[in-house]
């Protein structure tokens, strides 16, 4: 039975349910706590982009562009989207044509920065801290953190799986009370093209990219 495609309109794309708004989207809107532990490499990094944004969300003087600006460059140079991309579509990279390929990694791209754009107005002065770190293998670590709210409601429980490269480290996952953002969206994405091949997967998320721009306005 052929499984009814999301509505781009009504139901937002994968890549913009709820586990990206407490993952992706988190990360440079929370704000690393003042009483940070002593951290390993990987802590530092995750506390650095935190400390970045932190000087970009406190100044008055910028205008929301101009910290949406700042923003994206923090969320490109610290995440690795094309990775991030690849592991999301699972084995249907292995067969997607090249220019499949490049498609749906621009869109998925476009997409993932038109989150942080309609999200960044929903800063409300969350802090995180990291709670601890540990060794995957040999190039990857799990850091662990809580995101403070104000209000004083239970804190979000996120780690994010950072990867060292020649040239840097970079987040390759986040997972979100328990709910990885890679295996979770892989399994949805993995319907769509089940169901309507990388042609349709594509149109749905550029139909999702296309509709409610969102309020990117100063």
């Amino acid at each position: 039975m052929k499984r009814e495609r999301p509505d781009p309109a009504g139901s937002p794309l994968p890549l913009n349910r709820r586990i990206v708004l407490a993952g992706i989207a988190t990360l440079p809107l929370a704000l690393r706590a003042k009483a940070a532990r002593a951290a390993g490499a990987s802590e530092d990094f995750i506390n650095e982009i935190g400390d970045q944004a932190l000087d970009v969300l406190r100044r008055d003087e910028l205008s929301k562009e101009e910290k949406l600006v700042v923003i994206k460059d923090l969320l490109d140079r610290y995440t690795d989207l094309d990775l991030l991309a690849k592991l999301v579509l699972g084995r249907y990279w292995r067969t997607a044509s090249a220019g499949e390929r490049d498609a749906y990694v621009q869109v998925f791209r476009e997409l993932v920065m038109k989150t942080m754009a309609d999200r960044l107005h929903e800063y409300g002065g969350e802090t995180f801290e990291i709670v601890g770190s540990r060794e995957i293998n040999d190039r990857d670590s799990l850091v662990a953190t809580n995101i403070l709210r104000p209000s004083g409601a239970p804190p979000i429980q996120v780690e994010w799986r950072v990867r060292q490269y020649d040239d840097g480290q970079r987040i390759i996952d986040v997972v979100a009370e328990g709910i990885s953002l890679v295996v979770t969206q892989r399994s949805e994405v993995g319907d769509i093209v089940a169901s309507d091949g990388m042609d349709g997967l594509i149109e749905i998320m550029r139909k999702r990219l296309d509709h409610d721009p969102g309020t990117t306005g100063g």
